[in-house]
């Protein structure tokens, strides 16, 4: 459980918690238990893969807003549709960070919940990293 739970620490402000929690559990009681070590690992995976997810969308938000920036240079924001499109933008971009968060806050949960009841819990996306 407390692999599931630790990457929660992110929540917390500790930058990359959520990576550092299921690593400290991985590296500590990985070698005593076999299940915990299948546990741990998924969780990392799990969050590893979030990280990477999660770097590349700010990369294409950043470069599409860039490119919004470079398109409209030059034009007054009153114009038509100048003000209106970033906006809508901004706010999708914000929808699938607040969706993402969701969906791994219930993944996060669920995986918690199989660990308690004893049973193997596999992230729904999630790249292997550890096997």
């Amino acid at each position: 459980m407390a692999a599931h739970l630790s990457a929660l620490i992110a929540v917390a402000g500790l930058p990359f918690g959520h990576i550092v929690g299921p690593l400290v559990v991985y590296l500590i009681k990985a070698h005593e238990s076999e299940f915990v070590a299948e546990h741990a690992r998924a969780s990392l995976n799990y969050q590893i893969t979030v990280s990477i997810v999660g770097i590349v969308g700010i990369i294409a938000a950043v470069g599409v807003m860039l490119g919004f920036i470079a398109g409209h240079a030059g034009r007054h924001v009153s114009e038509p549709g100048a003000g209106l499109t970033f906006g809508v933008f901004w706010i999708a971009i914000m929808m699938a960070i607040l969706l993402l968060l969701l969906f791994s806050l219930i993944f996060i949960i669920a995986g918690t919940v199989a660990a308690s009841q004893g049973r193997p819990y596999t992230y729904p996306f999630a790249i292997r990293f550890l096997r």
